[in-house]
């Protein structure tokens, strides 16, 4: 096999070894912290719904995103997992990354030993791996660079080869006029990536300076870096079409907002020159951490052996990053510099290289050489293991025992609201409830609303209003202090402006008098399912205004005898008042039927065969009084 063709194989292995370790590895899961809010999340709604992302906007990234969600999700249907198909575009842009870093290494080199190895050690390092499995954009800046990189060494090389063949008109204008297309992309997506820029116009004028004397290549360059402004007519469309994207703010119009929002105050903020110490906790540590010091350092010697022309190439790129580092050391400087890391790793490259050939122009036996070779290549897999292994904690995103920010929804969504319904929840439910409507497409028409919209829900009765058991204080006082409840599963409790004056059809009546006004009109206890908790919903009624607040306590029995556990005791659930213990029986009104959910694990053994229900009270000096104990026999 030619050594053409075993690199061209290497640079796939390297690719698909890399993918099925981002899958392995793939975020599919959310923290709590993090649906509040920033970059991750703020990605993932503006691919799923096509809406400006983070300022400016985004919008190529996020039109391209939109593409992959939705084009991979019509195509896998059920099979695609929202949360890891958002992921995987930046999985995408990661391998396209990683395999343009290996032809660059290849290009430097023409060792596609060290290309692999090293491509490998980047696909390790902590930011890429992270940012290659989780949905933020930076892999995409990565692949920007080192497809501008790989552009313009061949360029120049096409050049050097023109020259010494004496070619009076050498090739090469398509690939200034994609360069200028790629560097023109940093407009529309990461500014930062623009840094490149300044290096790069002098990289191409010191090799050919007269190209500034070719007016129409010239003006087609300019007109190709600036046509990516023109994407920015999403945002704007997208921002006019949905003021409730806009964000926190007061503007005139559309256009007015389009500005603010583009000139982005915030990222300028974050950009503004401080005097802060030259030394953080974080800056300039963190470089050697990712990179280690034998790359940092092997990485500064081997621009010394780039030659003149390219060391001051990628050595000037670096020093702008550096400067932008120090500039927004206070901010986010670790994940806009992540495209000079595989700049340094390409420098380490040639210095590694250039150890390689002095090893094998030793004057010694083959052996010897090819000892000192297979040493070497050892070191190299000695620093993707460190990486890997130190690496591996922090970037192994894929079902993480905190990914619990969803749980919250589901369990909303587990009570089956009504067709259209508005759900009022604390915050962290709210956020849960809108990501899984939003994003994973489940029950879009359950909406989560505000106190002030719940408001105005109840008093028009225009859809079915819920409140959570976690918000249920809240009813009384930001929505109606004269709202009736009703329980509606293990998280939700139904919100009337009016009371409920009826059983429904599929329970089964009781009508059992408890005394006090109060009555068990009817009850519902479906078979018990094997490794599922027993629900049980009891229908009350006020017969008559009910003098005192009753507490409930539930015992399932059978043959007339409450269930044992095996540890001792009784299986039973006691709650202070009705419907999870929030609605005072005193509260009722007369006629009022209210629904009370309670759900049991049960013991292994035979089913339950009836239910006992006791009612009773704390007596203020102590101690006890029973209203009424109930036994409801099961069919």
């Amino acid at each position: 096999m030619s050594n053409r063709r075993l690199a061209h194989w290497a640079g796939l292995a390297l690719v698909l070894a890399a993918s099925l370790l981002y899958l392995a590895t793939l975020d599919n899961g959310l923290r709590p912290g993090e649906l509040a809010g920033g970059d991750l999340i703020t990605h993932q709604y503006a691919q799923v719904q096509g809406r400006p992302g983070n300022a400016p906007g985004y919008p190529l990234y996020t039109m391209g995103g939109w593409l992959w969600f939705h084009g991979l999700r019509s195509l896998l249907s059920d099979a695609a997992h929202p949360t890891a198909l958002l992921s995987a575009y930046s999985t995408l842009w990661a391998l396209l990354a990683l395999w343009l870093l290996y032809y660059l290494i290849l290009h430097l080199t023409g060792n596609w030993i060290i290309a692999f190895l090293l491509g490998a050690f980047y696909a390790v390092t902590y930011f890429f791996w992270y940012y290659a499995v989780s949905s933020e954009q930076y892999t995409s800046a990565v692949a920007q660079t080192l497809a501008i990189v790989v552009l313009a060494l061949r360029w120049d090389s096409a050049q050097e080869r023109a020259d010494q063949a004496d070619d009076i008109k050498p090739a090469g204008d398509g690939m200034l006029l994609a360069m200028a297309l790629l560097a023109g992309l940093s407009l529309a997506h990461m500014v930062t990536v623009a840094v490149i820029a300044p290096p790069l116009l002098w990289f191409i004028l010191s090799r050919r300076p007269g190209l500034l004397r070719r007016g129409r290549l010239v003006a087609a360059s300019l007109g190709l870096a600036l046509l990516p402004l023109f994407s920015y007519a999403f945002i704007y469309v997208r921002g006019a079409q949905n003021p409730q994207w806009r964000g926190a703010g007061q503007w005139s119009d559309a256009t007015a907002w389009f500005l603010d929002f583009v000139s982005t105050s915030q990222g300028r903020g974050e950009l503004t020159w401080s005097l802060q110490p030259l030394w953080t906790d974080n800056f300039p540590r963190m470089v050697w951490q990712e990179l280690t010091w034998i790359v940092l350092v092997g990485g500064l010697v081997g621009l010394g052996l780039l030659g003149r022309r390219r060391g001051i190439f990628l050595g000037s790129t670096l020093l702008l990053y550096a400067l932008l580092a120090f500039v927004d050391r206070q901010g986010n400087w670790y994940q806009v510099i992540m495209p000079a890391y595989p700049l340094l790793i390409a420098s380490f490259a040639v210095a590694v290289q250039a150890l390689w050939q002095r090893t094998v122009d030793l004057n010694r036996p083959a052996v010897q050489r090819m000892a000192l070779l297979s040493l070497l290549v050892v070191g190299l897999l000695a620093l993707i293991a460190v990486r890997f292994e130190r690496s591996w904690p922090e970037t192994n995103l894929r079902n993480r025992l905190d990914d619990s920010a969803l749980l919250p929804g589901q369990a909303i969504l587990a009570d089956a609201p009504e067709p259209d319904a508005a759900v009022f929840g604390v915050l962290d439910e709210a956020l849960s409830l809108r990501y899984l409507t939003d994003i994973w497409g489940q029950r879009p028409d359950v909406a989560a609303v505000s106190s002030q919209e719940a408001r105005s829900l109840l008093a028009s009765g225009d859809r079915s209003l819920y409140v959570t058991n976690s918000a249920t204080p809240l009813v009384w006082l930001e929505i109606d202090p004269a709202a009736h409840l009703s329980s509606a599963g293990q998280t939700l409790i139904r919100v009337s402006g009016q009371p409920a004056a009826t059983l429904p059809h599929d329970a089964t009546p009781l009508n059992l008098a408890a005394g006090d006004g109060l009555s068990l009109l009817g009850i519902d206890a479906p078979q018990p399912e094997s490794g599922q908790p027993w629900p049980v919903r009891l229908y009350w009624r006020a017969d008559s205004m009910i003098a005192y607040d009753w507490s409930v306590s539930l015992r399932p029995t059978l043959g007339g005898q409450p269930l044992a556990l095996p540890a001792g005791g009784i299986v039973q659930q006691d709650l202070a008042h009705p419907v999870h213990g929030v609605y005072p029986t005193s509260r009722w009104q007369p006629g009022e039927v209210v629904a009370d959910d309670y759900f049991f694990n049960l013991p292994p053994g035979p089913a339950p065969d009836g239910i006992q229900v006791v009612v009773y009270r704390s007596l203020p000096e102590g101690g006890f009084e029973n209203l009424a104990v109930l036994d409801v026999s099961l069919p």
